[in-house]
């Protein structure tokens, strides 16, 4: 079995771009401060890690004033994370945007 915690991360800038696009996962505005925020906090290897940043492909649209409190530890944001990914990750595929 392959050792999960090595894996490798994975970079994609016209996907970031994408979900950059979207409005807020979480106030739904669209105030063009909207950036792709990273899975952050729980997951273990899938969010990073301790200091590393996640995959791009685990985002979701934040905005400015959101992100920020995401990144302060909102723990209402943080909780919501795993679905608000899981959502951008449904508009992807829907949108054509990932294909498999």
């Amino acid at each position: 079995m392959r050792d999960l915690s090595k894996n490798k991360r994975i970079k994609s800038k016209p996907y970031l771009e994408w979900v950059a696009t979207l409005p807020c996962a979480s106030c739904e505005i669209r105030d063009g401060t909207v950036v792709a925020h990273h899975w952050k906090g729980e997951g273990g290897h899938l969010s990073g890690g301790m200091g590393l940043k996640a995959s791009d492909w685990l985002t979701m649209p934040l905005c400015h004033k959101c992100h920020s409190q995401m990144h302060s530890g909102d723990a209402a944001l943080i909780s919501w994370q795993r679905e608000y990914i899981l959502r951008t990750l449904d508009i992807a595929f829907n949108s054509g945007i990932i294909e498999l």
